[in-house]
C-alpha cells in the first residue's frame, strides 16, 4: 500500500550528478494486523564519490511518496 500504477520515467545523469529518490509504504503486521509506515530515501550518484557529495542539492529528484491514509 499504496498502489502505484506506473513507475516514473528513467532519469539520465551526467557524470558527477546525483539524484534523490523517495518512496513510502504502509505495511501490515502478520501477527497482530497492526500498521507500520516506512519512508525510504536513496541518494544515487553517477561518478566518483567524495565525502561531501550528498549534503548539496541533487541534480534531479524522484518523488514516489503517496498518501498513506
Amino acid at each position: 500500500m499504496p498502489t502505484r500504477h506506473r513507475r516514473p520515467p528513467a532519469v539520465r545523469l551526467l557524470f558527477g550528478q546525483w539524484l534523490q529518490w523517495q518512496i513510502n509504504y504502509r505495511l501490515v503486521g502478520r501477527c497482530d494486523g497492526g500498521w507500520s509506515y516506512r519512508l525510504e530515501t536513496f541518494n544515487i550518484l553517477y561518478g566518483s564519490a567524495t565525502p561531501d557529495v550528498f549534503p548539496g542539492v541533487p541534480a534531479r529528484r524522484v518523488d514516489e511518496r503517496r498518501s498513506l491514509r
